[in-house]
């Protein structure tokens, strides 16, 4: 069932469409959200903030308008407003906090996911994350990221490649 069909039924006061609707974005919720954070337990955060603006204002969506890019775009506002709030509060040193950058398998990508995490600036990971494991296509990536859609194909590319250069570094160095 398409996002945009399980937002009008939450308007229309089903709760068990929440479920579905969860199911169906969670990921690229979670994914944009570790793009801007680099964290995953802050990533984690903003999935149940984003998630909460969406039951709170799920009434002022305009239906036919790509919820998903909708959900992502509150998620990524969400995440771009913590990162903000906690500048001002602390600055972490990856060198003597490193356990917060350590590879931590969460399912079948993890190794890969972390590497990107590491190696690839905030708007290319998110291009190749909502891609390569939400099944975005580029105008939705580009709605969601507010960017044109040649910036998202380039921004994805260039990730793709820089995977391919340091996973060829990795098999070399064995």
């Amino acid at each position: 069932m398409s996002t945009d069909k399980l937002i009008k039924r939450i308007i229309n006061g089903d709760v068990s469409a929440f479920d579905l609707l969860y199911e169906q974005t969670r990921k690229s919720v979670y994914y944009v959200a570790l793009s801007v954070l680099r964290d995953k337990r802050l990533a984690e955060d903003v999935m149940q903030s984003t998630y909460i603006k969406v039951l709170q204002n799920v009434s002022r969506y305009r239906l036919g308008t790509n919820a998903s890019a909708w959900i992502v775009k509150i998620a990524r506002n969400e995440a771009l407003n913590m990162r903000k709030s906690l500048s001002r509060e602390i600055t972490v040193d990856a060198e003597q906090n490193s356990f917060l950058f350590d590879t931590e398998c969460t399912d079948d990508y993890g190794l890969l996911i972390d590497l990107a995490r590491r190696i690839l600036p905030d708007d290319e990971f998110a291009a190749l994350m909502l891609a390569a494991t939400c099944g975005y296509k580029r105008r939705e990536i580009a709605s969601a990221m507010d960017m044109p859609v040649a910036t998202v194909t380039w921004k994805y590319n260039n990730a793709i490649e820089k995977m391919r250069r340091r996973l060829a570094e990795y098999k070399g160095g064995e």
